[in-house]
């Protein structure tokens, strides 16, 4: 079964707890791209240009979700060691 778009935002969204996501459809809804945030507001890391046609399949989606929070938790990590430092 495929996913609509709404669907694909919202599991976006919490995929990445306990950081806070922006996710927006961009060129006329055919791309997904999202900011993922620390607790300090600052962004952690930056994502575009996922077609949104491809992550409608859930198992693409799924891929797409593991990849970019295997990029986001090491920098999540450090910014957290840093914050305990100030």
């Amino acid at each position: 079964m495929l996913l609509t778009s709404d669907e694909i935002l919202d599991k976006i969204r919490r995929a990445f707890a306990p950081y806070h996501v922006v996710a927006e459809l961009q060129d006329y809804h055919r791309q997904l791209g999202f900011r993922v945030y620390d607790s300090d507001n600052e962004i952690i890391d930056t994502f575009e240009g996922n077609l949104v046609q491809d992550l409608k399949d859930p198992a693409n989606l799924k891929r797409m979700i593991l990849e970019a929070r295997a990029a986001v938790e090491p920098i999540g990590a450090v910014a957290r060691f840093l914050a305990l430092r100030r």
